[in-house]
């Protein structure tokens, strides 16, 4: 089943982890401090057109469940787990997808609230979190749209894609190269150009994670 844990106590800030990784990378640009750019530095929007989602493969286990939602409390830690159903020996299977929010994340309703809209959350608040994910495709969407979160203590998102069908770009051909290219993307609404959104990729791992500060639909792809 989706796992939720939760509880008052704070956790390490990712906020600053991703400022020392910008100061990092800013600093080996040299003089520019947007670093080296140029014609082969991949696009940070594209159309959905122009994009290859990864997809699951033939042989990977279902998803425990494909829409889950759970009570998100302002002043609460929540972690959402989303899993594989546990193959034979498996006490559970492996990690899909994972929701975080840290104490403080909850920054304010959405503008379309039946009776909050748009106001700022006090601690206590709740408001209903849904996760729904595509059957086929690596791809997750998120409600409610418009639920924003504080810049200084995002929501994390991370996408795992260890069962992923190997074949990257849909070519019939296993794509182990293309692994490099595979990034987390984020759409607004439908039909939206797709913006790239990974913050943090490892390759060892098989997972892409990025710090939200609102919701979306979100997929990994090349």
């Amino acid at each position: 089943m989706d796992t939720v844990r939760r509880t008052s106590r704070f956790r390490r800030l990712p906020a600053l982890l991703l400022g020392a990784w910008i100061l990092t990378a800013a600093a080996c640009g040299g003089d520019d401090p947007a670093g080296p750019a140029g014609p082969s530095d991949p696009p940070d929007s594209v159309p959905n057109a122009e994009l290859t989602f990864l997809r699951q493969a033939a042989a990977a286990p279902q998803l425990v469940t494909y829409d889950t939602t759970v009570v998100a409390i302002a002043g609460e830690q929540l972690d959402l787990e989303i899993r594989y159903l546990p193959l034979p020996g498996q006490d559970s299977g492996e990690k899909f997808l994972e929701f975080k929010l840290d104490d403080e994340s909850l920054a304010s309703y959405p503008p379309s609230h039946p009776t909050r809209p748009g106001q700022p959350f006090a601690a206590g608040d709740t408001v209903w979190i849904r996760v729904v994910v595509d059957p086929q495709l690596l791809i997750a969407t998120m409600e409610p749209s418009g639920l924003t979160f504080d810049p200084l203590r995002p929501a994390e998102l991370e996408i795992r894609y260890s069962n992923a069908d190997d074949d990257y770009d849909n070519d019939g051909v296993s794509d182990p190269e293309l692994e490099v290219e595979i990034d987390l993307w984020r759409q607004e609404s439908p039909g939206d150009d797709w913006e790239r959104s990974g913050d943090v990729k490892d390759l060892e791992t098989d997972r892409i994670r990025a710090f939200l500060r609102g919701f979306s639909r979100y997929g990994l792809g090349i």
